[in-house]
């Protein structure tokens, strides 16, 4: 009451002084009057404590008056004698003392009353200065905020975060789903009334939502962690509080990261590269996942992988990282070693450097192990075929030279002039056999080449094998009486059939021949059978020779391999006798397989081709040889020797010859007179064998006869010689008989009524 006004105090004194009357009034008759103040004393202490000392005096007044009255009703005073006086100065003194008492009540209780809603004020200055704090840690939280009230969800607050994630403001008493719906998912929604209702919690981590209204979608996806609390009352929940942060960019981070590491990883394992960390305390080594692949082995057994060195290489490891150790550098070495798995040897290429701690010290090596078993492999396999080259080479020089030296010493012989006849003829047939071994290291050489292209052209037709045999011994045969070789050939009594290259067959069983006789020694034996073994055509070339290494049994089909070899190079050959077999008979759909009990005990080789079976021979006529005639031929090649040689060769058959050494000097010769054929060097300075033969066609027309001569043999040299007007194509050194031979056909069928005479020649 301290905050009542001077008229509700005053009314509210008169009206408590009206009760006590009343109260007073019917008190007095009860008892008659024997206590007329009774009912005022309290009522003085209540009016001074609650409405002051004036209206507190209006009550005492009153009391007073009400008294007197109630002593004497009749009107009579009171006199100074007996009981009367004395309880009215009771009263007065009381009284007074009461509204005395009660004003003191009233300022203690005031100011009482002012200190307590003091305190409530500062209490409720405080709490709204936390409530302004909170908002504005709200406003200013790490994320965004929003705040939702009632089963609808509205929005009472929201963050310039979340402001800022949806690209829009003033989103207050607006209900969630229509305010952000890119946001209000059905699951998010679900639970929010889960929370709203049953008071229960919820997060999500790295939730993606489209949110904004610009770019593309992808622009526009975001990853948020949510989190939603309800907002605790009295009673029910009355909101939801839900609080997110956008990691977007950490996720991005990370999936940045993770795909560094993926790229890493990938690119560890396509280097075959280990990175690694050596604990020099614990004696234990930490690999990366890559070593799981590389050395076969889980990445526990490798902690260490000492174990996997090769023992001779081990203490070359363990000196070196010493020293690096020991002067706080680093160390590089490529050491052997072997796969956890399968054994398989490996080349590892180590490098590491020494982490130096704060105290000065080295516990801990880091680098990385990368597997070049490929690139050892290969560097073998180069200085191998390194060797094999300079190896070739020297054989090469050798097996020219051999030739040579009886060719040069019968030119001598014949130059000087002091040869008898017999002498003469003796080197004429020592050149023409030496020439011909010339030839034939110059087709073994062209046919590998062919081969390793895959340009071997087979003409195929079905024959029997036992004639390809007969053949291929027919030419040995000298060979075998040279070096008085026992020989023992076991063919079958009927044709056995094949479908192949008769020529180029022959050549397969011809070398594996001339490779047995030449490895094995004088008197020595030598076998070739053949047999049809279910269907399959078996040849088989035995020895009893210097066999085969077991190391060397693998490579023995390889161009250029040859076991050890003498100084005196006794066997002679160029190493690739076999690889032409194995090439020739992988083309005719075979297989070769050499076999040896070791050195000293001879070999076997043994080819299997299809067989087939053979149609009946038709019933051939051959022609009556027709005489030849003599030509005027016209010879062109810038080698003088060798034009000269052969023109005498033709003249001495018959033939009219000139010979000449350029195309001009050609030129003009078949303009005075046409020849009826014309032999042409393709390799021809200046204007070559090509130009030459169209502007002789130009001249002299389709009647003259053109040969080329070259030593390409190649298809496309037969062809392009062809195209460029040749009738036929000689391979250098051309044999005389073939070249005699062609010369009669001409003569005998000129072109122009036939077209191209015989095809061409390799």
């Amino acid at each position: 009451m301290a905050s009542l006004g001077p008229r509700a105090r005053w009314g509210g004194a008169a009206t408590l002084a009206v009760l006590a009357v009343a109260l007073q009034v019917l008190q007095w008759r009860f008892d008659g009057g024997r206590a007329p103040f009774l009912v005022f004393s309290p009522c003085l202490v209540f009016a001074a404590a609650a409405f002051g000392h004036g209206p507190a005096l209006l009550v005492f007044l009153t009391g007073l008056f009400a008294g007197v009255w109630m002593l004497d009703p009749h009107g009579t005073p009171p006199a100074l004698e007996g009981s009367e006086p004395a309880a009215i100065g009771a009263y007065a003194l009381l009284g007074l003392l009461s509204i005395y008492l009660g004003g003191l009540g009233r300022i203690y209780a005031g100011r009482a009353l002012r200190a307590e809603q003091a305190l409530a004020d500062e209490r409720v200055a405080q709490s709204e200065a936390q409530r302004d704090h909170l908002y504005h840690l709200l406003l200013q939280a790490p994320g965004f905020v929003v705040i939702l009230r009632g089963p609808g969800h509205l929005i009472e607050l929201t963050n310039t975060d979340f402001d800022a994630l949806v690209g829009r403001t003033g989103l207050v008493g607006t209900p969630f789903a229509t305010a952000v719906p890119e946001l209000a998912s059905g699951h998010l929604v679900a639970q929010l009334d889960a929370a709203f209702r049953g008071g229960t919690s919820y997060a999500a981590r790295e939730t993606p939502v489209h949110v904004g209204n610009g770019g593309s979608p992808a622009e526009r996806l975001r990853y948020i962690d949510f989190a939603l609390q309800p907002i605790a009352g009295d009673g029910p929940p009355a909101g939801v509080f839900l609080s997110g942060v956008d990691v977007s960019e950490a996720r991005r981070a990370r999936e940045a990261l993770l795909l560094n590491e993926e790229r890493l990883k990938d690119g560890l394992m396509a280097a075959r590269m280990a990175v690694w960390e050596f604990d020099l305390v614990r004696d234990e080594v930490l690999f990366s996942d890559s070593a799981i692949v590389l050395f076969g082995a889980s990445l526990e057994t490798l902690r260490r992988p000492w174990h996997l060195v090769h023992p001779d290489d081990l203490p070359r490891l363990l000196e070196a990282r010493a020293a690096a150790i020991a002067r706080r550098g680093e160390y590089q070495m490529i050491v052997r070693a072997r796969r956890a798995d399968n054994g398989a040897a490996m080349w590892l290429d180590l490098r590491g450097r020494c982490i130096v701690g704060q105290d000065g010290g080295v516990h801990q090596l880091r680098g990385v192990t990368i597997d070049v078993t490929a690139r050892e492999v290969a560097e073998q396999g180069l200085r191998a075929a390194e060797r094999r080259k300079d190896e070739f080479l020297a054989m090469l020089a050798h097996e020219l030279r051999n030739p040579l030296a009886p060719i040069s010493a019968a030119a001598t012989l014949l130059q000087r002039g002091i040869a008898q006849p017999a002498q003469v003829a003796m080197a004429a047939a020592i050149v023409a056999r030496q020439a011909s071994h010339l030839s034939r290291l110059v087709d073994d050489l062209l046919d590998a080449a062919r081969i390793s292209r895959g340009k071997i052209e087979l003409v195929r037709h079905p024959f029997d094998l036992r004639e390809a045999v007969r053949d291929a011994l027919e030419q040995v045969q000298p060979l075998l009486d040279a070096k008085r070789h026992r020989l023992e050939a076991a063919l079958p009594a009927t044709p056995l059939g094949v479908d192949g290259d008769r020529a180029r067959l022959t050549q397969v069983v011809a070398n594996l021949l001339s490779n047995a006789i030449r490895f094995t020694a004088p008197g020595g034996n030598i076998g070739v059978t053949l047999h049809d073994d279910g269907g399959q055509a078996m040849l088989a070339v035995s020895d009893d020779g210097c066999g085969i290494p077991a190391e060397l049994l693998p490579h023995v089909f390889g161009l250029f391999t040859q076991g050890e070899r003498g100084a005196d190079r006794s066997q002679g050959g160029l190493g690739i006798g076999l690889a032409i077999v194995s090439g020739m008979v992988a083309l005719h759909g075979g297989s070769v397989r050499a076999d040896s009990d070791g050195p000293g005990r001879g070999a076997r080789f043994t080819v299997s081709l299809p067989a087939v079976a053979l149609p009946d021979r038709p019933v051939t006529v051959t022609p009556a040889a027709l005489p030849g005639k003599a030509m005027a031929l016209l010879l062109v090649d810038d080698n003088r020797d060798a034009a000269d040689t052969l023109a005498i060769l033709l003249r001495g058959a018959g033939h009219h010859c000139e010979a000449l050494y350029d195309a001009e000097s050609a030129l003009a010769a078949v303009r005075a007179c046409r020849p009826d054929a014309c032999i042409l060097d393709i390799g021809l300075p200046g204007m070559d064998g090509y130009t030459l033969a169209r502007e002789i066609r130009a001249i002299a027309g389709p009647h003259v006869v053109l040969f080329a001569l070259s030593g390409y043999g190649r298809a496309e040299d037969k062809a392009k010689a062809a195209a460029a007007g040749f009738d036929r194509h000689f391979v250098k050194p051309v044999a005389p008989e073939e070249l005699l031979g062609a010369l009669t056909a001409a003569g005998a069928c000129p072109p122009a009524a036939n077209g191209p005479i015989g095809g061409t020649t390799a």
